[in-house]
Order: C-alpha cells, then structure tokens, then sequence
C-alpha cells in the first residue's frame, strides 16, 4: 500500500469519475485504474463499484477512504511541519469553498494567503454545503466555508458533522431578486409569502435549504418553476423575467443588468462559517488566522464574537 494509492483513492472517490481523477493528479485512466486495483487486491476487499455513469465507494471503501484521509493528513502535516523546523514553508492546501463565498469574500483573502505563503501550493474546490463538509470530512479539502443558516426563520438546520471546528466568517443578508420594473420592486422589501405568488427560480447552488426554511417560516410554498445552480444563470433568466428568486448578498456580482434586488420583509441574514477538522493542518490554521484577520466579524454571531477562538462542534448546518 503507498500514499500514491491513497490519494488516487480519494480523487476518485470526490469526483466519482476516473477519468477526472487521473486529469486532476496529471497521471493516465490505466494508471489510476492499476492503482485501484492493486490496492483493492492487497486489502482483499471491493472499494469501488464500477459503472456506465462513473464510479462510487462501497462500504468498506468508505471506510477506507475515511482512514486514509487521516493517514495523509498526518503525512501532510508531519512535512509542513518539518518544513518549518527547516525555516522553509512548503506543502499545499486545499480549501473548499461555497460559490457565494467565492464571488467576493475568498478571492482577497486568497491573494494575501498566496503573498505571504508562496511556497504553498493552494488549490480552491467550489461545490455546495454538502459537497464541501463532505471533502472536509473525507480530507480531500483542508478548511472550508460553509453556510451556517439564516436568522430570521424559524426553522432549525442540521448540526455540523462532529469533530470539526468552526467560527463565524462573515454575515450577509439574503435579498429577494426580481426583473427590473417588475411590480414588486417599488417597495423598500418585500415578503416571502408574495415571493411565493411568482414564479420561483430555485438556487441549488447550496441555498435551497436556506431559501426553503425561510419559506417555511413564512407559512409560504414556493412555485419553483426552475431548479438552477449557477448564481449568473439565475440573475440572467430573473432579467428576461422568468421568474422571482432569493439569493446571500455576496453572490451578487456588482453589475447585474436588468435585476433589482432588495431586502426580504422580516429581514433575514445568514452567516458563513470558516470550518477545520479537530487537527488542521498548519497551512490550514495559518489561513483561517489570515481570514479571520482581514474579515470583519459578524457581530450577532451567538458565542462568537470578534477576537474569540475556534469553537467546536457548532451547530447550524445549511445544505
């Protein structure tokens, strides 16, 4: 068994292709297949189910997959730190991220990581709540944003997977997004329930299930005429006006021709986390002090005000 092996497994396993997998380690399909295959024979297990739509972990290859992200973790950070004794920073990071995040909170915090770290190899991975704990989890991701849930709704979200760390990142408010000169657009904010009497593009970006509490909240049920992942698509068909949607004010790009967006009637903010595993690695906390610096702490983050530690677990998960 090698570390080769290991990490072949968990590209895989993350992007449920081998195809992908081989383009993202820049080996061949036969190589990755090889790998795969001898360590499944060595562990005299199955770790794959192979198929025409791609590949998925069994069981025991969860469990694998699982183990091995702790091995190379360790491997990861036994390297760094070593680098540092040696006073010459080197390893990688690999940090998940949230499309709303990725507009205009990360790309800054990015660069200044990059300027005071340059021998650290950074690699950013966009994907949805779920996908992006699941890579924190598994180790394919480092540190990660996720959203923690909106205030305002009374709907309750799922906890945080045990054993992460996570602190308030930033705070931003969820806005109702319509067609310019669209009826609604008159009033300084606008009510969920009256949302719910449009036509409803639906973001499965990640905030379906922030939209969907808020909904719920309201005692409203939304006409969800689309289901769209791209936040650009969304303000697009929102412009041609298809349809009404609800989306974090930091998706918003700076220019959006043909969209109005305002503030939802209550108010409703949502907060993003900055989350770790229980034993990041040293590029990992070096990059969350980094953010947490140059970030503006929420202030009505409950226990979490600015200048305090990471905390974990925290509650308030949102897909």
């Amino acid at each position: 068994m090698t570390f080769t092996q290991l990490r072949i497994l968990q590209a895989v396993a993350r992007t449920g292709n081998m195809t992908r997998a081989a383009e993202e380690l820049a080996t061949t399909q036969s190589a990755v297949s090889h790998a795969l295959r001898a360590l499944e024979s060595e562990l005299g297990v199955a770790l794959l189910v192979r198929g025409n739509h791609g590949v998925s972990l069994t069981a025991a290859g969860r469990a694998v997959c699982r183990r091995a992200a702790l091995i190379l973790t360790q491997v990861e950070a036994l390297e760094q730190e070593a680098a540092a004794a040696r006073k010459h920073e080197r390893g990688s990071l690999r940090v998940g991220v949230i499309p709303s995040a990725n507009v205009r909170l990360l790309p800054p915090i990015l660069r200044r990581f990059e300027d005071a770290h340059p021998q650290v190899r950074l690699t950013v991975m966009e994907g949805s709540d779920d996908e992006v704990l699941e890579w924190l989890e598994t180790g394919a991701a480092d540190i990660a944003t996720v959203s923690a849930g909106v205030a305002g709704a009374r709907a309750t979200t799922a906890a945080l997977p045990a054993g992460l760390m996570a602190r308030p990142l930033a705070t931003d408010r969820m806005l109702a997004v319509l067609s310019s000169g669209h009826e609604l657009g008159v009033r300084d904010s606008v009510p969920v329930v009256e949302l719910s009497r449009q036509p409803f593009i639906m973001s499965t970006g990640g905030c379906e299930p922030l939209i969907t509490a808020l909904a719920r909240a309201a005692g409203a049920s939304l006409k969800c005429h689309y289901r769209v992942r791209d936040t650009n698509s969304i303000l697009a068909m929102v412009a041609e006006g298809l349809g009404v949607s609800i989306v974090p004010e930091l998706s918003l790009p700076a220019h959006r021709p043909g969209v109005h967006a305002i503030p939802l009637d209550p108010a409703a903010e949502r907060t993003v986390l900055l989350a770790l595993p229980a034993n990041p690695l040293p590029t990992a906390t070096a990059f969350a002090e980094l953010a947490v610096t140059l970030t503006p702490q929420p202030s009505r983050a409950e226990g979490m005000g600015p200048g305090r530690e990471f905390a974990g677990p925290v509650s308030g998960r949102a897909g």
